[in-house]
């Protein structure tokens, strides 16, 4: 009897693989969109439980290889983030312990790429997979104050260096465009008398994202794998500014004044 040749789509999602090794990613395929809107139209634990293996297999497993194509020696060379299938994937569990709405499971999967691989650094590509809202989001999500105002600051004192990355993706209907998650009403205190400046809007802003939208025929198949590269390239300047103000020393920080009094120097 001939042997039926097995191909990458047909691995079983509970092998066991190194932490930095997937098979190769060949897109999400139609199970899983199916399992995301019937999880959108039954988001409860019995449901969810009795599609367990459907998430795994269909959307959990392939977004580990997804995220595992970005390791050096593969599409990741030459790009400032890194995928790790360890630590990149977000829980499709909710956390609901502070939360009025009390419905357990997300409706979407997503893993980020980023300097060390892991989901809580600073400055990250954000994957998103979601039938008719699937993008990519490439920068940083709801800084923290001081990160923030030093941001504020440097777009204030140079705005052109800040519109030569980001001025050519201002339209939201845009193929690539900026966001934020939030914004100030006004000019927060400190930046009142740049209200008329160029960069004035993105100056209330408290998240700097680069976002690409992505078909649900572009995350079936392999091609996605092109469109998480060009756009980490995109943004890498975003990426690289952002990086610039969180890693400045601490002797040399402009913001050193909102953590107290300086550090002394060592000798």
């Amino acid at each position: 009897m001939a042997r039926t040749r097995r191909t990458k789509a047909d691995e079983p999602a509970n092998l066991v693989f190194p932490d930095d090794f997937r098979p190769d990613f060949e897109g999400f395929r139609p199970a899983a969109f199916t399992f995301l809107r019937g999880l959108a139209r039954h988001n409860e634990r019995a449901w969810f439980t009795g599609h367990r293996e459907t998430y795994d297999a269909e959307l959990r497993f392939p977004m580990e290889c997804l995220v595992g194509e970005f390791r050096p020696g593969g599409a990741g060379d030459g790009l400032p983030v890194r995928g790790d299938p360890k630590k990149a994937l977000f829980r499709i569990h909710r956390d609901v312990r502070f939360s009025k709405n009390k419905v357990p499971y997300k409706t979407h999967v997503g893993a980020i790429l980023s300097r060390g691989g892991a989901r809580s650094e600073d400055g990250v590509v954000y994957i998103q997979i979601q039938p008719g809202n699937s993008f990519i989001s490439a920068g940083f999500w709801r800084l923290d104050n001081v990160p923030l105002a030093a941001w504020r600051t440097r777009m204030a004192e140079n705005p052109r260096e800040w519109l030569d990355i980001a001025g050519d993706y201002a339209d939201p209907e845009g193929a690539v465009f900026m966001r934020t998650i939030s914004t100030l009403k006004t000019m927060p205190r400190g930046f009142r008398d740049h209200a008329d400046s160029p960069v004035a809007e993105f100056i209330r802003w408290k998240s700097y994202l680069m976002t690409r939208p992505v078909s649900d025929a572009e995350v079936s198949g392999r091609g996605l794998v092109d469109i998480v590269r060009d756009h980490a390239l995109r943004a890498a300047p975003l990426l690289n500014y952002g990086w610039e103000i969180i890693d400045t020393p601490a002797d040399d920080d402009p913001r050193r004044h909102l953590r107290g009094q300086p550090r002394p120097r060592r000798n």
